[in-house]
């Protein structure tokens, strides 16, 4: 049976705090020094904007946005402050930049912030290749920021996985109908969040009611069938409670074929002020999208060994001929994504005495999807491969002259797999902190301090399930690569059939934090001086449950891994204290021009339950921020910005997806390999007689015929009746034989493949069974990572300046590097007398090929593997991203009042596409290849003219994106055409 979330237990969590909830709110209440009946005589007075700020001191308006510029956010310290005195980088994106850059969800409104990355192609660390999740897959060319949830963007060199609504931890993007503000927090930040992305995280904040009745519509149409309506209202429902409601729908294709979306979102919000000093905000948001024609455009155009296969990221893309590659979308209309999303929250803001305040918050967000996607590869045709599927194709390298790469027309087949995903993502969060204000020395103008302390305990749970059900491992479907027809779900391109699907994969991971933190944030030396000093101590659960049943339809050893029976297992806790110190000195009196230096720390819980090569379910990953920078706010806010200059390192970090480093030694108490016995090999691949193609095993030939005439190479049936060659590795004819394959390897440069000796039957011994194998698992199921470190350095900038009331320039610029420190660690294999298990062997994947004694400081000891990628990128972020947008709006006084006109410039440059962490492709002679794509600009412009339509304010906006119709290729991923939305809003 799959485990469940127990009813009792989480009826009784959420009746236990919706309990506290309603005590809170009457205990408080009934503190208070007024009585009810003066609380009802005035109710206006309950809604002013002044006592509202003083009720509550972590919430921030967006009254005093002017334009693009913000003054103050929540977001660094939780506590409304003056961004120009926080000893941290801090960017706001204001409603109205959002506006006029025509964005319409939170990825599109960061398009113009320093040192953000949308769309990526290599990501070191992450998920990718075979296991990667976006759709397409091993085809699709982009990298982690494509998954599903399309919350993932690249922050300073460092992905971050999930956005944050309110300070709350959110796994979807939203729509841009109901932002506030959108706020970039750069470098480590779990003091306050917990989530711990270590490049920085996105906090948005949503419209909020108010007792003034109003609000606006909007209609848009576009390119490709752009369609869009939004509504957004707010109002009084009585003295005491105001609500609003925002609501979007939005249907359109896309320049490739076949490529649709259309979704809708709403978000009802109430707030409820019950007493004078009690707020309850009743906050939700809900939404569904579908996505049709998904999958990807073009195959990569090299021969893999299956469908999906690692090795085809090695190779290019095949052009379609008669096709326009760019819009082509060879996967068709089946593939899908249905998506649907949910968030609740329910907030107390409290006012409890003079100068103390409390705020508690339960937060309930849902993300879950229904998928179906295909993989599919090119093969060399075998027996089984049907006539009709087979064809000809001229293989595609990366670069030209790569080795490995067959040259010439090629026989080749298409195998494809289907898949169907449902995955379901869920956080429960409680955070309750509580502020105190005190001021001391108030008349001594050098002595007076002005202090806030803030203590916080939050609680995060999240449940994350996902199954897949899809063609078997072991089974193809096949197509003819001249045949450029989609690919069609349920039957093969000859009308028969596709093979019945069945369970493949089932997995649920539970992740669970808490923490205590604690924040002092003051001011002294006649406010010259602004600290801020934090500490944080979180302690998080994993428990990972597995159901892996494929593996035991096809195999049936002991020592296949796979799951004859659901696998669960509970990671050992994590215990991590971490610190933040910051100081902001100001540098002319009124705090307009400032140096700061902030030293940041942070923990990212294992929220993939991933396990170690020792099987452990690996513990939070570690970050630390070393900063200092410069803010100014001139010439009455004229002139205003930040200066960044910084240096991150991530540490305990798991590198990649479970079992991708499937070839590393593992251990879980119990070896497969018994050092007691002979080391044996099977060596069908090693016979000269019958392998004549490879080059390694000709030139052992003499080896070979000298270890079968001493009996140490051998013929025998295993229990399964098959009749194989074995050697005995532990005879000296037999260890010469391995050693001379693994040296002609080599030297023959046969490293891309020279024979697989790594199959196991009743009759075979030896230390490859104790890997990381994903066919079969080893000792630990598959499932394990290398831990690894990296680091980020660079300096980034956001500068506003606005001449004049009329001119708006947002600008910004980020130079990042990015380095890996150590791209794995590996554990002491106790068993160093076989010298041939898979992690020694001269194979391109498995470390690039070379021997043993260079890719390990002592070959008798695999902790001192030296993994490829120390001290190289590996990652696609580019070191230079700059972008800049100018707004003006024409004068009152002009005949041309009521037009704005906005123009704007993105600039990516370039960024390290090979070699990547899991592929080094090489080039003839026998070097990595490194390859990167090149700068790219892209131009965007708005024009909106404001008018009064029977005494209601109106609008009509255009925006073009890629103004100059730029659809050149970086990389892999080409540039989308020109884009235009034009856009009817109108005052209620």
């Amino acid at each position: 049976m799959h485990p469940k979330l127990n009813p009792i237990r989480d009826a009784g969590f959420k009746s236990c705090l919706a309990a506290l909830l309603l005590t809170s709110t009457q205990s408080f209440a009934q503190a208070q020094a007024q009585p009810v009946a003066d609380n009802t005589a005035a109710p206006a007075a309950r809604n002013t904007p002044e006592e509202a700020y003083q009720l509550s001191p972590f919430t921030v308006t967006t009254d005093k946005d002017k334009g693009y510029r913000a003054t103050n956010t929540t977001s660094g310290t939780r506590l409304n402050t003056a961004i120009k005195d926080l000893p941290m980088p801090i960017e706001v994106i204001t409603d109205q930049f959002i506006r006029d850059t025509g964005s319409r969800d939170l990825r599109e409104s960061l398009r113009y912030s320093a040192g953000i990355q949308l769309q990526s192609q290599n990501d070191w660390g992450t998920t990718q290749g075979w296991a990667a999740t976006t759709p397409g897959r091993i085809n699709n060319p982009e990298g982690s920021t494509g998954t599903a949830d399309q919350t993932r963007v690249k922050i300073r060199g460092f992905l971050t996985e999930a956005s944050l609504r309110d300070g709350f931890r959110r796994q979807n993007s939203t729509d841009s109908v109901n932002l506030a503000r959108v706020e970039v927090i750069r470098g480590p930040s779990s003091l306050l969040y917990g989530v711990g992305n270590f490049g920085g995280v996105v906090n948005y904040l949503v419209k909020q009611p108010s007792a003034t009745p109003g609000g606006e519509v909007g209609l848009s149409i576009g390119s490709y069938n752009q369609r869009r309506a939004t509504l957004d209202y707010t109002g009084p429902i009585s003295d005491t409670v105001n609500y609003r409601v925002s609501a979007a729908y939005q249907a359109k294709d896309d320049y490739t074929d076949y490529n649709q979306e259309n979704h809708y979102f709403v978000a009802p919000i109430v707030t409820w002020k019950p007493y004078k000093n009690t707020t309850i905000t009743f906050d939700t948001e809900f939404g569904e999208q579908d996505r049709s024609g998904i999958g990807f455009k073009s195959l990569r155009a090299v021969p893999s060994g299956f469908v999906n296969d690692s090795a085809a990221y090695n190779g290019g893309f095949i052009a379609p001929a008669g096709r326009n590659p760019k819009e082509f979308r060879w996967s068709g209309p089946d593939t899908f994504n249905n998506s649907k999303a949910y968030n609740i929250l329910v907030k107390l803001e409290q006012k409890l005495a003079e100068n103390l305040y409390f705020n508690l918050g339960y937060n309930n967000s849902s993300f879950s999807y229904d998928q179906l996607d295909v993989s599919a590869s090119f093969q060399t045709p075998g027996s089984a491969t049907p006539a009709w599927a087979i064809g000809t194709v001229t293989y595609v390298p990366v670069v030209t002259g790569q080795s490995g790469i067959p040259t010439g027309p090629q026989s080749a087949t298409i195998g494809y797999q289907w898949n169907l995903s449902d995955e379901h993502d869920n956080h429960e969060q409680i955070r309750a902190d509580l502020t105190y204000k005190l001021d001391l020395f108030q008349d001594s103008k050098w002595l007076k301090l002005g202090n806030t302390f803030l203590l916080g305990l939050n609680y995060t749970n999240e449940r994350y399930e996902s199954s897949i059900r899809g063609t078997p491992y072991d089974r193809n479907m096949y197509k003819n690569p001249t045949d450029y027809s989609p690919f069609k779900y349920g039957f093969q391109a000859n009308g028969s059939p596709d093979a019945v699907m069945t369970d493949l994969f089932h997995q649920i991971q539970k992740t669970k934090d808490a923490a205590l933190y604690a924040v002092y944030q003051g001011k002294l030396l006649d406010e010259w001086v602004t600290l801020i000093a934090g500490a944080r101590k979180d302690r998080s659960w994993n428990k990972f449950w597995h159901y892996n049943p494929q593996w035991g339809a096809d195999h049936v050893s002991h020592n296949q891994g796979y799951d004859e029976k659901p696998v669960e297992q509970y990671g050992e806790p994590s215990k991590d204290t971490t610190y933040q110190y910051g100081i902001d000195i100001r540098l002319v009196r009124d705090g307009a021009l400032s140096l700061y230096a902030m030293k940041a720390e942070s923990s990212l819980p294992n929220y993939d339950g991933a396990k170690d090569f020792n099987g452990n379910v690996i513990k939070a990953a570690l970050g630390e921020d070393k900063e200092v920078g410069l803010k100014f706010d001139l010439f009455h806010g004229r002139l205003s910005g930040t200066v960044s200059r910084f240096e991150i390192t991530r540490t305990r970090v798991g590198i990649g997806n479970p079992g991708a480093i499937w070839w590393a030694p593992t251990a879980s108490g119990t070896y497969y390999f018994n050092p007691n016995k002979n080391i044996v090999y099977q060596v069908n691949d090693l016979n000269p007689a019958n392998n004549g193609w490879n080059a390694a095993v000709v030139a052992s030939t003499a080896q070979w015929n000298a270890a079968v005439a001493a009996g140490s190479v051998y013929q025998a049936t295993n229990s399964s009746g098959n009749t194989n060659w074995y050697v005995n590795a532990s005879s000296a004819t037999g260890a010469a034989l391995m050693d001379a394959v693994f040296a002609n390897a080599i030297s023959t440069k046969s490293t891309g493949w020279w024979g697989w000796i790594y199959s196991f039957d009743n009759l075979t011994n030896n230390a490859t069974v104790d890997y990381n194998g994903a066919s079969p698992p080893g000792p630990t199921g598959g499932r394990s990572v290398p831990l690894g470190s990296d680091r980020s350095t660079g300096w980034d900038a956001q500068v506003l300046l606005s001449p004049t009331d009329n001119l708006q320039i947002a600008l910004s610029w980020a130079h990042v590097e990015k380095k890996v420190l150590s791209a794995s660690a590996w554990i002491k294999y106790p068993y160093p007398q076989d010298r041939w298990a898979i992690w020694y062997a001269p194979i391109d994947w498995a470390d690039g090929g070379s021997a043993a004694s260079a890719r390990f400081t002592d070959p008798q000891d695999t902790s001192t593997h030296k993994s490829f990628g120390d001290g190289l990128t590996l990652d696609g972020t580019p070191k230079n991203q700059g972008s800049a947008w100018v707004n003006y709006n024409f004068p009152k006084a002009s005949s041309l009042k009521g037009l704005s006109l906005g123009a704007g410039v993105v600039y990516e440059g370039s960024g390290v596409i090979y070699p990547t962490y899991f592929s080094q492709p090489k080039d003839t002679n026998g070097n990595v290849i490194f390859l990167n794509t090149k700068s790219k600009k892209m131009f965007n412009a708005m024009a909106r003219y404001e008018f009064k339509l029977r005494g209601h304010e109106a609008s009509v906006q255009l925006n073009v994106d890629n103004v100059t119709n730029n659809t050149d290729y970086y990389g892999f991923i080409d540039q989308p055409p020109r884009r235009w939305t034009l856009t009817y809003s109108q005052k209620l």
